[in-house]
């Protein structure tokens, strides 16, 4: 069973991960300051970083997501549960990935 110090320490991790990816997202979402004169090249450059920061974009929701679900699972008295079979998540797994919702078992 995880001790309430490390799911203390965990939920000031995910707090403090929430907001480097809430900082991030609002980067990406800060449009950009037109080009005065583009070429073909600086298009072609502008579009390919625009696919790239949609991607990037989707995963900083899906983290924050998570996040904010490890954050609920705490609050409810859940966290650190493997969501699919209910066995402990390693404090090892935790510590690397403090929104982990799957037990090594399960992960595979």
């Amino acid at each position: 069973m995880l001790s309430q110090e490390f799911i203390n320490k965990m939920q000031a991790r995910l707090l403090e991960e929430r907001e480097r990816v809430e900082a991030e997202i609002k980067k990406l979402k800060t449009p950009e300051e037109p080009m005065d004169n583009p070429d073909i090249e600086d298009l072609s450059n502008d579009a390919t970083e625009d696919l790239l920061e949609e991607q990037l974009l989707a995963v900083h929701k899906n983290i924050l997501a998570k996040i904010d679900d490890a954050l609920l699972r705490i609050k409810d008295g859940t966290y650190g549960r493997c969501l699919i079979c209910g066995a402990e998540i390693s404090e090892e797994d935790l510590a690397k990935e403090p929104w982990a919702e799957h037990c090594r078992s399960c992960k595979k």
